[in-house]
């Protein structure tokens, strides 16, 4: 696990940038304190930084570079599947010079270049993040894992190409065109993070999941090397025990597969039915105790150290747990700062905390990642059944029914965003919109007519409509397209830059075995009876599991990770939003119309709304922009 960051001139006789990536290694620091590297050849300067997890002695510094001198490479991740690769490349007569798993790449290359191009990627599993370069062919390619679990940032101007490991790192390119993109601010407004490729500045794009970036002799060029493809509904094969027993033997092979380290590794441990699998597998495959890992909070509604302590005790785990009153107000311009750009999935602050916490420990551990958009965990997939429900079956009185529940739960304000009121307020929300957007409204953080009110009018055309997301198509969206979705954009775009940001900034690699390339492609072709069964989500899931977790487990609701920021907005959070939402530095931006933030300042303060996701976002933001006027 590291940082890579270069830069590429186009004209081949140009000095390369050696200052210029120096400066953005010096960004990524966090990701990799263990030891620096940095080549030039040519016009291209490549450097990493190394958090040193597989092979620790000096064979495995990066970038590592060919025998012959002609390839370069630097990767940010892990490749799982290195040892295979290299009982393979060796028979085919390639040498390695250490045991690091980055090293398989540089064969890779030479030995499927020619025949397979860019789709020779698709023969790594694993998660990363990488750059090569080939001397002779002038040709620098950029490869980034399926999901999306490792970043990669680029720039590419007139005269050369830049990439890093995060934003952060990449502004220190004086060539980044670092102008506000428009579009990427209203696609942030919506969604609290902004969807790939685009970033905050029109400069900058992030390397989409799954796809190869090839830039020679100036010609830059972008390929798909895989997507993931939904299954049919309703599948007749395979039976639901085989699909059981299949889902099991998958899931424990991903596990062993992630337990490759040379290093102390542990997992991070909520009360959710996704983490408490992993450590179950994982007690099931150490051969000592694993170390797990529990932030809880004073709010009852917020706090899951309970049920993560039983499964903690159920399998002698070596459990660390704190009960965490953050500064919220200081925390916040940190995770401004290692985002590099508006993030405001306010999940990033317990991720953040327990990540500060694992890594006084290990340096390495598992999460429950990716379990809900493979087996359907979220309520929103019960929400798209229920509202087709409503359409075709129970008709106009259903609706009127859910919607006159909806005014009676929101009189008196709409509570907390996981109270009755605030839930069917954006269910219903979305009735009226077409079948197939009904999933990508339900995850808006600021429905369109409340972020209407707020902005200025010229902000508010200047913008434009940021549900441009939804999935086209004249048929309904099944159950199945959903989750490839979701796996597509809200994985890569939210909590997948959550996990790694917020790890990373504590030196800390995190691992996803249920993001198993070989697991998430079973789930998807399965029949969307097997993981949405009446109202009992991750059905096949749940029924793999239940031999290894306790019933209060296998049937607790899902809480998700979150904070009370509900409270939090109307305690000193709310006072500090108010002052920073509110300045003249603000108010000059001409963004946001300050009457009516002061207002949802005020009704969120007196109970009438809750609006505290659409408080937090705004404050991001601000945060952020502040950041711009006075940082670097």
């Amino acid at each position: 696990m590291c940082g890579i960051a270069g830069k590429l001139w186009f004209d081949p006789n140009r000095p390369a940038a050696e200052e210029t990536v120096r400066a953005m290694l010096a960004a990524l620091v966090h990701r990799g304190p263990d030891d620096q590297g940095l080549n030039v050849e040519g016009p291209l300067a490549l450097g990493q930084r190394r958090l040193a997890i597989v092979d620790l002695s000096p064979s495995g510094r990066q970038p590592m570079t060919s025998a012959d001198g002609q390839l370069f490479v630097a990767v940010n991740g892990e490749i799982y599947n290195h040892q295979a690769l290299r009982k393979e490349l060796g028979a085919r007569g390639h040498k390695f010079s250490s045991h690091c798993d980055s090293e398989v790449l540089l064969p890779l290359y030479r030995e499927y270049w020619e025949a397979e191009g860019p789709q020779f990627v698709d023969r790594l599993e694993g998660m990363f993040a990488f750059a090569l370069w080939d001397a002779h062919a002038q040709r620098l390619i950029l490869g980034r894992d399926r999901v999306g679990q490792k970043p990669l940032v680029y720039t590419v101007g007139k005269d050369g190409l830049s990439f890093a490991s995060e934003l952060s790192a990449l502004k220190r390119d004086p060539d980044l065109d670092r102008r506000v993109d428009d579009q990427a601010l209203a696609d942030y407004l919506a969604f609290r993070c902004i969807p790939q490729p685009r970033t905050i500045w029109r400069g900058a794009r992030k390397l989409p999941p799954g796809h190869v970036l090839v830039s020679e002799r100036g010609q830059t060029s972008l390929t798909r090397y895989w997507q993931l493809v939904p299954g049919p509904e309703q599948a007749t094969s395979p039976s639901f025990e085989e699909a059981v027993d299949e889902v099991g033997s998958r899931l424990d092979r991903a596990v062993e597969r992630r337990l490759m380290s040379d290093v102390p590794l542990g997992a991070l441990l909520s009360g959710g039915l996704d983490s408490a699998a992993i450590v179950a597998h994982m007690a099931a495959r150490s051969g000592g105790r694993v170390s797990t890992f529990t932030i809880g909070f004073e709010e009852a509604e917020y706090d899951e150290t309970g049920r993560a302590r039983s499964v903690a005790r159920l399998f002698d785990t070596n459990h660390h747990e704190e009960l965490v009153l953050p500064d919220a107000v200081s925390l916040l311009d940190q995770l401004v700062e290692h985002h590099g750009e508006p993030f405001a999935d306010s999940s990033s602050i317990p991720t953040w905390l327990v990540s500060q916490l694992a890594s006084q420990h290990v340096k390495v551990v598992l999460t429950g990642d990716g379990g809900d958009e493979s087996f359907a965990g979220y309520d929103r997939y019960k929400a798209l059944r229920l509202a087709r429900c409503l359409e075709h079956r129970w008709a106009a009185p259903a609706r009127g029914g859910v919607r006159l529940a909806r005014r009676l739960a929101m009189l008196g304000g709409g509570g907390g965003h996981r109270s009755l009121g605030t839930r069917l307020d954006r269910f219903c929300r979305a009735l009226d919109a077409p079948e197939r957007s009904r999933n990508h409204l339900w995850r808006l953080a600021t429905p369109p007519d409340v972020l209407a009110r707020l902005l200025q009018p010229e902000a508010l055309e200047r913008w434009g409509d940021p549900t441009h997301y939804g999935p086209d198509g004249p048929s309904p969206l099944g159950l199945n397209e959903a989750l490839a979705l979701d796996v597509a954009h809200y994985l890569p775009d939210d909590v997948l830059v959550k996990v790694d940001i917020n790890s990373m900034a504590h030196s800390l690699e995190a691992r996803s075995p249920l993001l198993d390339r070989e697991l998430m492609e079973y789930a998807a072709a399965l029949p969307a009876r097997f993981k949405l069964c009446g109202r009992q989500s991750k059905h096949v899931l749940r029924t793999a599991l239940r031999r290894m977790l306790p019933q209060d487990v296998l049937r607790g609701p899902k809480q998700g990770f979150g904070v009370p920021l509900d409270a939090w907005f109307r305690g000193p959070l709310g006072a500090h939003a108010e002052d920073v939402l509110l300045s003249p530095e603000a108010t000059a931006r001409g963004l946001f119309d300050s009457a009516a933030v002061g207002r949802l300042l005020r009704d969120h303060r007196e109970g009438k709304v809750a609006a505290h996701e659409t408080l937090y976002t705004l404050l991001v933001l601000e945060r952020w922009f502040h950041a711009e006027d006075t940082g670097p």
